[in-house]
């Protein structure tokens, strides 16, 4: 694909060759040649978003947190023209539009968006000299995105990289909060290092094991999968003691339709200082999540499922992790700050590798 054809717009028959970690991409209205004017990642499949948040919230399952453009090229330069559009108004520290720029899996240049919704456009030069690259753009975690054109002086191919597919569910703790950047989220780090293709179904203030997600999660391809469960449900008040475990075992089974043997690990929520003990809208407390999902781990398990396992939250960012958290004193602590998205990242690896099923059929 030439630079001049994608000049005119992405005219690419399969978008999804850009796209990693997408789970469907919308495109935008035709322009004057009959070819999208954009693409966007969604995280569900985005003719259906509304039957996976009925309730609203839909724009979290088009902000691209752990999506990548990746491509090869031997360019010396990248041009992008995009549109972002706003992140939501959140408590504490805002989130800020950035976009990174990696060429062989090393982080090049943090790029500042623009996100105002309109026409906006960045380049970024890959080296002095002519040589194949692996070039990925980690696309914002809080931001819609939109990809109006990608430019490079020469020839590009797609990434064609055959890696173990990890799928991995959560809230907004998951999604990215409080990292630095896309690429340095506690998941996008785990990934790197263990060499895993990410696909994230995280979604702030939407973990709640609602059963689309799991149909979505059972129907995507998956060497790994993963979730980090309770904050949202406690917060919220969505599950509640006679219906938590059953969520949980519910979720699980429903995976397992297609994934019967994939290993699962079920994690639940780390430290949250001013919930621990604290009953939400339901009555449930944090500790009381944690209980409940290595309960309904332990179910499972008794009734044969050998590869499912419980992760305790506490063992990837306790108490003693408090300082490393985004939100000051002053308002609910509930995320891990840039520091803390690494220690996430090294501990959570860690511990995954200490199951040795999961080892064993992501080594396969």
């Amino acid at each position: 694909m030439s630079a001049s054809t994608l000049a005119r717009g992405v005219a690419v028959g399969d978008p999804s060759v850009l796209f990693r970690g997408a789970v469907s991409v919308q495109p935008g209205p035709p322009g004057p040649d009959g070819r999208p004017l954009w693409w966007a990642p969604w995280r569900v499949p985005y003719e259906e978003a509304e039957l996976h948040l009925p309730e609203g919230g839909v724009g979290r399952a088009a902000m691209p947190s752990g999506v990548r453009i990746s491509l090869r090229s031997d360019s010396r330069w990248l041009r992008c023209r995009y549109q972002a559009d706003p992140a939501p108004v959140l408590n504490g520290p805002q989130e800020r539009p950035r976009l990174d720029v990696r060429v062989d899996g090393r982080l090049l240049r943090t790029v500042r968006l623009r996100a105002d919704g309109g026409d906006q456009e960045f380049e970024v030069p890959l080296g002095g000299q002519r040589r194949d690259r692996l070039v990925e753009l980690w696309l914002p975690t809080y931001n819609q995105f939109r990809l109006r054109l990608l430019e490079v002086e020469t020839r590009w191919q797609p990434d064609e990289r055959r890696r173990p597919r990890w799928v991995h569910y959560g809230s907004s703790i998951s999604q990215g909060r409080g990292a630095a950047s896309p690429s340095t989220a506690w998941h996008a780090l785990v990934a790197e290092s263990a060499g895993w293709d990410l696909t994230s179904l995280a979604l702030g203030a939407a973990c709640h094991m609602q059963p689309m997600t799991a149909r979505l999660m059972r129907d995507l391809p998956a060497e790994v999968l993963t979730a980090c469960v309770g904050i949202n449900s406690q917060a919220l008040g969505s599950l509640g003691p006679e219906t938590f475990t059953a969520a949980v075992i519910g979720f699980v089974r429903t995976v397992r339709e297609r994934h019967p043997v994939t290993p699962l690990m079920m994690m639940s929520t780390i430290y949250a200082p001013d919930r621990e003990s604290v009953a939400g809208p339901s009555g449930l407390t944090i500790e009381d999540c944690r209980a409940r999902t290595a309960r309904a781990v332990e179910l499972l398990r008794a009734a044969g499922d050998l590869h499912v396992h419980y992760l305790d939250g506490l063992k990837i960012f306790g108490p003693s992790d408090a300082e490393l958290m985004l939100e000051p004193l002053s308002i609910e602590r509930l995320h891990p700050g840039p520091a803390g998205h690494h220690l996430f990242a090294e501990r959570f690896l860690d511990h995954l590798g200490m199951v040795p099923s999961l080892i064993a059929r992501v080594s396969a």
